[in-house]
C-alpha cells in the first residue's frame, strides 16, 4: 500500500486551473511528472533513513514545483522543440526527481534559523498591520512620474523598505533587517527633506536625477545627454568642486538648493555631515555607521549578537515609522476621499497609541537587556 495518495487527474487539473496555468501548457505531461515525482518522494522516505520523518506530503506545492519546472524548461521553445521535449522520457524522469528534491529540501527539510519572535508578537503584528493599510492607499496614489509623485513613490518604497525588514526580523535574520533599515534610513532622510522644502527642492532633485542618467549614460538623445553634463560640470564650478566629486555632487548636490545648506561652511557632500544632518536625523550616526559595518563584511556581521539587532532594528523601525506616518498623512489627507479617511482615522485611534506604547516599552526592555549584558 502506498504511504502517500497520489491526487487524481481531474483533481490535479482544477488544482492546475486554480493555479492559472498558461494555455497550450501539456497537461498529460505535467500529471506524469506529478506522479513520478510523488512517487519517487515515498521511494527515498521508505528507502532512507534521513528521510523516514516525512509523514505527509502537500500535492499543491508538489504540483507548483512541477509547473515551475516546466514552464521554465519549455520557455522559448518553438513547436518541434517543444515536441522533443515533451516525447524524451529521460528529460521528464529528471524533471519529476528534480521536483521531487525540490520539495523535500525545501518543504520539509528547508534551513530555517532560530527565531527570536514571530508575525505574531504585537510588536511585529501591530506594526505590520498599520504598515500595510499605508501600502495600500499610497499603491492607488504611485504614478511612477517623478515630475508629479515622486513623495509619493518614495513614500511607497520606504514603507515597502519596512515591510521587507520586518520580514527578515521575522525570519530571523536581525543583523539583514537592521541593514534594509539603513535603506530605509537613506529614503527617510530624503523623503523628510522633499516633503519639507516642497517644489523648489523636488525640482532640484530631479534635475540631479538627470544628471545621474547622463553620467551613467543611459540617456537615449546622446545631444542632450552631452548638454546636461556639461551644465552638471559648469554647475559644480560654483561650488570649486572637482571631477573627482561627480559622483557625491549628483548623489547630494541637490541640498545646495536649500539656502541655509548653500551658507554653510560644514555642509559635506556625504550622506553623514549632509543628508542625514539636513534631515535633523544627525542623532542615528552610530546606527548608520554600525550598519555600514554589517554592510561591509566586518567581523561585526559573522559575530553579531542576534538578541542585540533585534532590539536596535525593532526600535529604528518603530522611529522611522512614526515620522513617515507624518508625511503620510500631510500627502494624503486632501487626496482620498471621506470613507478612507474615516476608515484611516479609526484605525489610528486604535493602534497608534498602541505603537508608541510598544516603542515605549521594547526601549525600556533594551535598556534592561543591555545592562544585564553590560552593554553601553
Amino acid at each position: 500500500m502506498s504511504k502517500f495518495v497520489v491526487i487524481n487527474k481531474e483533481n490535479f487539473l482544477k488544482i492546475c486551473s486554480v493555479l492559472k496555468t498558461p494555455d497550450g501548457a501539456d497537461y498529460d505531461y505535467l500529471y506524469d511528472v506529478y506522479k513520478e515525482a510523488t512517487e519517487g518522494i515515498e521511494e527515498l522516505t521508505s528507502n532512507n533513513h534521513a528521510f523516514a520523518q516525512v509523514e505527509s506530503l502537500n500535492p499543491l506545492e508538489i504540483i507548483q514545483y512541477t509547473l515551475g519546472e516546466y514552464l521554465y524548461s519549455s520557455m522559448g521553445l518553438n513547436d518541434k522543440q517543444k515536441e522533443d521535449f515533451i516525447h524524451n522520457e529521460d528529460v521528464k524522469d529528471s524533471m519529476a526527481s528534480v521536483v521531487a528534491d525540490k520539495y523535500l529540501s525545501l518543504a520539509k527539510f528547508e534551513h530555517k534559523e532560530r527565531k527570536l519572535t514571530s508575525k505574531y508578537f504585537p510588536p511585529i503584528s501591530s506594526l505590520s498591520l498599520y504598515v500595510n493599510f499605508m501600502l495600500t492607499i499610497v499603491n492607488s496614489y504611485q504614478r511612477k512620474d517623478p515630475t508629479i509623485s515622486l513623495i509619493a513613490d518614495l513614500l511607497f518604497k520606504s514603507l515597502s523598505i519596512m515591510k521587507c525588514s520586518i520580514g527578515l526580523l521575522v525570519d530571523g535574520f536581525e543583523t539583514t533587517a537592521f541593514s534594509a533599515w539603513r535603506t530605509l534610513h537613506e529614503c527617510e532622510c530624503t523623503l523628510l527633506i522633499l516633503d519639507k522644502y516642497k517644489k523648489d527642492i523636488i525640482n532640484r532633485y530631479l534635475l540631479h536625477m538627470n544628471y545621474g542618467m547622463a553620467f551613467r549614460n543611459l540617456m537615449e538623445d546622446k545631444d542632450k545627454q552631452t548638454e546636461i553634463f556639461m551644465h552638471m560640470k559648469e554647475e559644480m564650478k560654483q561650488y570649486n568642486l572637482k571631477s573627482k566629486d561627480i559622483k557625491k555632487y549628483i548623489e547630494y548636490g541637490w541640498l545646495y538648493a536649500i539656502d541655509e545648506v548653500k551658507n554653510n561652511p560644514d555642509f559635506k557632500l556625504n550622506f553623514r555631515d549632509g543628508l542625514e544632518k539636513v534631515a535633523g536625523l544627525e542623532n542615528y550616526n552610530s546606527r548608520y555607521d554600525m550598519s555600514s559595518e554589517i554592510i561591509h563584511s566586518t567581523p561585526m556581521l559573522i559575530y553579531s549578537n542576534r538578541e542585540y539587532f533585534h532590539f536596535v532594528t525593532i526600535l529604528s523601525l518603530y522611529e522611522s515609522f512614526f515620522r513617515l506616518e507624518k508625511v503620510f498623512v500631510s500627502l494624503f489627507v486632501n487626496r482620498v476621499g471621506k470613507e478612507a479617511i474615516d476608515s484611516y482615522k479609526k484605525m489610528r485611534d486604535i493602534y497608534y497609541s498602541q505603537l508608541v506604547n510598544i516603542h515605549k516599552r521594547e526601549t525600556r526592555n533594551f535598556a534592561n537587556w543591555s545592562k544585564k549584558h553590560e552593554i553601553k
